[in-house]
């Protein structure tokens, strides 16, 4: 049987088969099509490793490292859901689009912040170093000047000290510890990406009240602060990371609807304590019994007509305002934030003030989808009146206190008068001229060229240009002024720090794995340029300038120039938001250096393991856990300069000019290098309801710069050696807990706490550097920096009303032998507590910050309890001795050289506790609602109560326990004379926005 087909049959059977595959195809090709996009932050920055889904499906894909993604889905399809750790998921409907373009909000939780690292931002979650933040919110209702003082107590690991009250003073900031002796210990500040000049440039000293350049940045620019405190973290900054580093992130435009926003406040401050001091009956008895005998007669005791408060005059009640103005917004092409503010604060110690101007603008354009170009460019004028203080017998603090009730303020005629024991202290603060005047321009302009789709070419130059000038003049009205004719002071001070950084990154995502290389090359040029001038014999005192005196007392100009080269590189690598490894390594060229140590290499590396993404982990509270390590090497720069060099100083001979050598040249001078190890901790529970953050670090600092003594017979005393090594170890613990969250009312605690113990263990020879300062500070291997190093006080001899000190030598006299370790100025913790609550329109901040175990050395009762001279005493010189068998611990008041010069040593009798527990800043706001908002087109509108300082609670008898006379020095710390105290101060403001 034939069972083969005509072949017009089979021709017509492939043409059926042929047509039905093609309609299959189609009608495949119909049901699908391709939706693509870009994805974006607020801020316009592209996000990678966002992943698409569609909706109700498996099928998903990922955008790439610019942002950009492609997805095939069904023609039913009705939405894409995109997804990324650290931002918030959003729901698209997709309808007849094919091109999906989408911003995404940043997730509020604190494990999906992005924070920024250097050269860089990276999500917390996925952060394998050490790094404290502090955001917007909560810097908003903070009145403080400085962005030193936003810092203190809001990050674990970082000491914050407000050596004065002085307004717009310096503070002492510590990161993990003091790492130096002789060089600075103060962190790096980097502004935008632009380190920055720091640091005090003023040339008359006015010792604990330095002006920091750092004050010249308006705290109101700042939209983030982000600490890094580790190596890992840090070693990207090389030679000057060993002492931390403070990123600075300021405000920048968005692609919104473009704003204007308005925030202002005005308070009061006041003193928050005065010392009881005796009055002027008081005083009389107390001379009466100094003397043994009768100075002031019992009727000049019955009849008093003058009794002064000095405190009462020297103290005010001085405002404070603050007033800024800035507008944000932009669209896909150019964003910008442009701000101007004004700060106007008096000191509560007259003749003291400090104002400021601030003007800011960002601007951020891209040219086309290769390109994108921005600036950003502040501007200050800031001027601080200052008097003499802390270290000096000049000032109004200290001659105010010291000078007794019985002296009034003004003669009849009206002229101060100057019958006490120091000048007057009104006259200090009216006649004395100390002006100081600050010009800052810090700016810098970028690009961003990508030159393929993974790899991106970025370039940024800075300068940072400060002017500071000092003027200061004393009239005759004032005792230092007459004694001269006239004094007066002129310096200028130039410093200008030219700055580029060019680096080139890769980034790219291949299946699970995110991978980020990162290289650069940096160079800073800094130039310093300053001149000083003192004069007297001034014919009129009503012209006050150097060009109006008859005498040039001195006169000087100096110049300085100094360089950093860098090269630096990191590497991450992220799989599957698991497992992390970040490597960093930079190397710096210094010319603070010779040339046989001009160069140093820090690299550091560190990992992260997030066990809780693991699919073995089940424990259901535990949202987040997360273990970490890092270890690295970074340096310290800071140092003077050209110690390394051969140095000539000038001098005159027979009449003619001439130079001597003025040291001896050390070429092998290298830098002071800080090997840290941190193991860390993450961890959330109940969904990121409460997350904790543990660590544990140990740095250890060598190559310390220290002098070496040398024989007399080479002609100089010392020469500058690398022979000295500090450690520092320390556990850091942070807890951030939502304990309350629905939509009325939510509460929110935030607990930072930190120990460090810090301890000398090698210097040269072994040998302690003895009597620094003056509460006798003392370096000695085996011991933190800077202990108080003297004559241990027993107590008060019921029998004779002397001082008994301890004879440690047990040789029978008390000698300098007999000295010994009698407190610590360092800290045995610190802590913050910030508890934040909303209800309705209602906020309230509390904000508590304190310090435990701490020793301070009040040396103002050196002069206050000294039972001799013309000085006005504490009230506590009533309980003196005066019988024997009498049990106190103030002496007896005698005038016998010898026992009064005994009573008065330097011991652990001024040694006070140090610890407080402070209510840092309480506020009170409430938001106006947005829909009566509105209706009038105003966007917002709060208005708030905040006080700052209002409770202190401490065993300190001083002024302030927060204090340092000698501001920033490393070793001569917790020492109080007579230093500018804290205020405390209410302050009502608004935020109103458009």
């Amino acid at each position: 049987m034939n069972t083969s087909l005509p072949s017009c049959s089979v021709r017509l059977f492939i043409l059926f088969l042929f047509m039905s595959a093609m309609n299959v195809s189609t009608t495949f090709a119909q049901e699908q099509k391709t939706i693509s996009g870009k994805i974006t932050s607020a801020s316009g920055e592209t996000i990678p490793g966002v992943t698409i889904l569609e909706l109700g499906t498996s099928n998903a894909s990922v955008s790439d490292a610019n942002g950009n993604y492609s997805i095939k889905v069904s023609a039913t399809a009705l939405k894409l859901e995109f997804s990324s750790l650290g931002f918030q998921k959003q729901q698209v409907e997709i309808g007849a689009n094919s091109i999906i373009n989408i911003s995404m909000e940043a997730d509020i939780k604190s494990l999906a912040e992005i924070v920024v690292v250097g050269y860089g931002v990276e999500q917390k979650a996925l952060l394998t170093g050490s790094v404290g933040i502090i955001n917007a919110e909560t810097l908003k209702d903070i009145p403080v000047s400085t962005v030193d003082g936003i810092i203190q107590g809001q990050t674990a690991g970082v000491q914050v000290l407000q050596n004065s009250g002085t307004p717009g003073t310096e503070m002492s900031v510590r990161i993990r510890g003091t790492s130096s002796i002789s060089g600075s210990s103060q962190p790096l500040y980097v502004i935008d990406g632009i380190p920055v000049t720091t640091g005090d440039f003023a040339q008359i000293g006015y010792e604990g009240q330095g002006i920091n350049a750092l004050s010249d940045l308006s705290p109101n620019d700042i939209e983030s602060i982000s600490v890094l405190k580790d190596a890992a973290a840090a070693s990207i900054y090389g030679a000057r990371a060993s002492n931390g580093v403070v990123l600075i992130t300021t405000k920048r435009g968005s692609v919104k609807k473009s704003v204007i926003n308005f925030n202002a406040y005005y308070g009061w401050q006041q003193a928050w304590h005065t010392l009881e001091m005796l009055n002027a009956k008081d005083w009389m008895i107390y001379r009466n019994d100094l003397a043994g005998t009768e100075v002031y007669s019992q009727q000049d005791i019955n009849n008093i007509s003058i009794d002064t408060d000095w405190q009462k005059v020297i103290f005010r009640t001085a405002p404070m305002a603050n007033y800024e103005l800035s507008s944000a917004g932009g669209n896909d092409k150019t964003r910008f934030f442009i701000s101007g503010n004004y700060y106007n604060q008096e000191g509560i110690l007259i003749g003291t003030d400090y104002k400021r101007i601030n003007g800011r603008a960002n601007i951020d354009h891209k040219i086309n989808e290769k390109l994108n170009i921005g600036t950003s460019i502040g501007l200050t004028y800031a001027k601080t009146n200052r008097v003499e203080g802390d270290q000096s017998l000049q000032g109004p603090l200290p001659n105010g206190i010291s000078t007794p009730a019985i002296y009034p303020v003004y003669n009849p005629d009206g002229s101060y008068n100057q019958d006490g024991p120091y000048s007057n202290a009104v006259s200090i603060a009216n006649e004395a001229i100390n002006e100081n005047f600050s010009f800052r321009t810090l700016g810098n302009i970028y690009a961003d060229y990508k030159i393929l789709p993974h790899l991106v070419f970025s370039t940024k130059w800075g300068v940072d240009f400060l002017n500071f000038r000092e003027h200061a003049y004393e009239s005759i009205k004032t005792v230092q002024g007459a004694k001269y004719n006239g004094l007066g002071f002129e310096t200028y001070s130039n410093v200008l720090n030219i700055v580029s950084n060019n680096l080139i990154k890769y980034q790219t995502i291949l299946n699970k794995s995110e991978i980020e290389f990162l290289a650069g090359y940096s160079f800073e040029k800094y130039q310093t340029r300053s001149s000083f001038i003192r004069a007297q014999d001034f014919a009129d005192q009503n012209l006050q300038y150097i060009n109006s005196a008859a005498t040039i007392v001195s006169a000087s100009t100096d110049a300085f120039d100094d360089g950093l080269r860098s090269f630096f590189a990191r590497a991450n690598y992220n799989f599957d938001n698991k497992y992390i490894l970040t490597l960093t390594a930079r190397v710096d060229g210094s010319s603070r250096f010779g040339e046989n140590n001009r160069n140093g290499f820090f690299p550091a590396v560190s990992a992260g393991w997030r066990i809780s993404q693991e699919k073995f982990f089940k424990i259901k509270p535990v949202s987040e856990l997360k273990i970490r390590a890092s270890y690295g090497l970074t340096g310290n720069d800071d140092i003077p300069p050209f110690l390394y060099a051969e140095l000539y100083g000038n001098t005159s001979y027979g009449g003619q000019p001439g130079i001597y050598p003025s040291n001896i040249p050390n070429p092998d001078l290298k830098w002071e290098s800080t090997a840290q190890l941190d193991v860390g901790l993450d961890i959330g529970l109940f969904k990121d309801r409460i997350l904790l953050t543990a660590d544990y670090y140990n740095k250890q600092t060598k190559d310390l710069l220290l002098s070496r003594p040398l024989p007399t017979s080479s002609g100089f005393s010392t020469i500058t050696e690398n022979v000295g090594e500090v450690e520092n170890k320390g556990i850091e613990l942070s807890i951030t807990s939502q304990n309350l969250q629905n939509k009325k009312l939510t509460w929110t605690t935030t607990v930072n706490f930190s120990a460090n113990r810090n301890k000398v263990l090698k210097l040269y020879n072994n040998q302690p550097i003895d009597d620094l300062g003056r509460g006798s500070n003392r370096i000695e291997v085996g011991e933190p920096i800077g202990i108080f190093y003297s004559y241990e006080s027993l107590g008060v001899d019921p029998s004779t009303g002397d001082i008994v000190y301890k004879d440690v030598n047990i040789d029978g006299e008390i000698t300098s032998a007999d000295r010994t370790k009698v407190g610590n100025p360092h800290p045995d913790f610190i802590a913050g507590l910030t508890n934040t609550f909303t209800y309705k329109g209602f906020d309230l901040s509390i904000f508590f910050q304190a310090s435990y175990g701490n020793d301070v050395f009040n040396g103002s009762r050196l002069y206050l309890e000294s039972l001799q001279g013309g000085d006005n005493q504490l009230a506590v010189v009533l309980d003196r001795w005066q019988n024997p068998g009498d049990i106190t611990a103030i002496p007896d008041a005698t005038n016998d050289p010898v026992r009064a010069a005994s009573n008065k040593r330097v011991s652990s009798r001024f040694i006070e506790d140090g610890s407080y527990l402070r209510l840092k800043n309480a506020t009170l706001g409430y938001s106006l609602n947005k829909k009566f908002l509105q209706k009038r087109k105003i966007a917002n509108f709060r208005f708030y109560v905040s006080a700052q300082n209002l409770l202190t609670f401490t065993n300190y008898t001083g002024l302030d326990p927060e204090v340092n006379y000698r501001g920033n020095d490393n070793a001569v710390i917790g020492t109080d004379f007579f230093t500018y105290p804290q205020a405390r101060s209410f302050t009502i403001g608004c935020n109103l926005g458009f």
